[in-house]
């Protein structure tokens, strides 16, 4: 399969993924399915992932067509001496997807990974593995060649370690944990594969004293609860001017206790149950810790009953704190935000840069330019002015910290570049 896949030009690539995106969105209320039943995300937050299908492909269709493989144009060394360099894809890749945005992360590796030439290995989260199954039943449905396109479900103790011990897949990419990841990139390191990685974040918002503190309360409370708190780059810490602290508890207190707690398919929902029986232990744990470390709590969380429905309900959580009491140095996927008044925005700074984490960051400012200024000082992929969590093509996504590590994130040119390898070529006249 490797062979022949690579051998095929870019047009017949990108004329087989389009294929398989118009099954997709053919097949759409099946995808949606998946996400709200198997992921448990409201219909809202589904939809928009379903459209990343055709957006993510459209994109690397685009960077293929421009990004040549094979040889590049020869210098000439000396008079008998040329060299230039050969560009080639990996031959055998894996991607490791989490639970919390299957479709859209399994877009985001399968994507770039196969245009580029590579055959791939998807391994689903063990709670959410119907949408890559049915995408590679549609793969074979558009003419993928046998061998193409492969998912491997199971547990990441078993499953993902298999994967990672194997010499024959060349390159990783993996999203999860930072203690997931770091053990997977310890055994690849033994025979040389290659690990693309993106392992959480903590992430932080910076309120500035010329905020309106009820408006950002509720933008801020917004982005912390989307799809429950389970992102990557949701804000989880927010320091505020002290100036306008207490409007902004306030504000972000009636914003969570306003959010309705439901099953996710219902309307109006906007706090769903989350993945599974251990996710619910550790947040329950992060909430408990919260208030022994110090945290005031302002909405202290806990289990949530639904009526008529089994599920693992959680109420959101909100603390203050004071500088220096880091109340949840972990990521926490939940509905759960400390807020800690600071004096002045370079307190504020040194407080967001203290976190190992660097997946995202904001700064909620009237001026833009000094946010700006601000926002350029984080030690995080993603820096942000009066937004968050903003992702577009073309635009890197990806991590500082034990958040990332080398490549150049996804969503770009680079992203695709990573599916490929490059080697110098160097030829001379035979000598005599």
């Amino acid at each position: 399969g490797s062979q022949g896949w690579r051998d095929l030009d870019v047009e017949h690539r990108v004329a087989l993924v389009m294929k398989l995106v118009e099954l997709c969105e053919r097949d759409r209320d099946v995808f949606l399915a998946c996400e709200i039943l198997d992921g448990g995300k409201v219909s809202e937050l589904a939809e928009g992932d379903f459209t990343q299908i055709r957006a993510c492909a459209e994109y690397f269709c685009d960077v293929a067509r421009k990004v040549a493989l094979g040889d590049s144009p020869a210098i000439q060394l000396s008079d008998s001496m040329k060299g230039y360099t050969f560009r080639e894809p990996w031959g055998v890749v894996a991607g490791i997807i989490p639970w919390n945005y299957p479709v859209v992360l399994n877009s985001w590796f399968m994507f770039p990974a196969l245009l580029a030439g590579n055959t791939i290995i998807l391994k689903p989260a063990e709670d959410t593995p119907l949408s890559a199954l049915y995408t590679a039943k549609l793969a074979e449905e558009a003419g993928f060649p046998p061998g193409v396109i492969n998912v491997l479900p199971g547990r990441g103790e078993i499953t993902g370690q298999c994967i990672a011990e194997h010499p024959g897949i060349r390159y990783i990419a993996f999203t999860g944990s930072p203690g997931v990841g770091q053990s997977i990139l310890r055994t690849c390191d033994r025979h040389g594969t290659r690990v693309k990685r993106e392992m959480g974040g903590n992430g932080s918002a910076i309120v500035l004293d010329d905020a309106d503190p009820e408006v950002v309360a509720r933008l801020i409370g917004r982005h912390t609860n989307q799809h429950y708190g389970q992102t990557c780059c949701t804000i989880h810490r927010v320091f505020v001017d002290q100036k306008i602290a207490d409007d902004f508890v306030d504000a972000q207190r009636d914003f969570f206790s306003s959010l309705k707690i439901g099953y996710q398919a219902d309307a109006g929902t906007q706090l769903g149950a989350v993945v599974n029986a251990t996710q619910r232990r550790r947040i329950l744990a992060a909430q408990c810790e919260a208030s022994s470390r110090g945290g005031e709590a302002v909405l202290s969380g806990g289990v949530a009953e639904v009526a008529g429905r089994d599920g693992f309900y959680l109420k959101p959580a909100l603390f203050r704190t004071k500088p220096g009491v880091d109340i949840n140095p972990r990521e926490v996927f939940h509905t759960f935000a400390s807020v800690c008044p600071v004096s002045s925005a370079e307190e504020a700074l040194a407080l967001a840069n203290s976190s190992p984490y660097g997946l995202g960051a904001s700064v909620w400012t009237r001026d833009v330019e000094r946010g700006i200024a601000l926002a350029k000082q984080f030690r995080d992929g993603t820096c942000q002015v009066n937004c968050h969590n903003s992702i577009a093509y073309g635009l890197p996504y990806g991590g500082q910290g034990i958040s990332g590590g080398p490549g150049g994130g996804v969503n770009c040119e680079e992203t695709f570049l990573d599916y490929t390898q490059v080697k110098a070529v160097y030829t001379s006249a035979y000598p005599g």
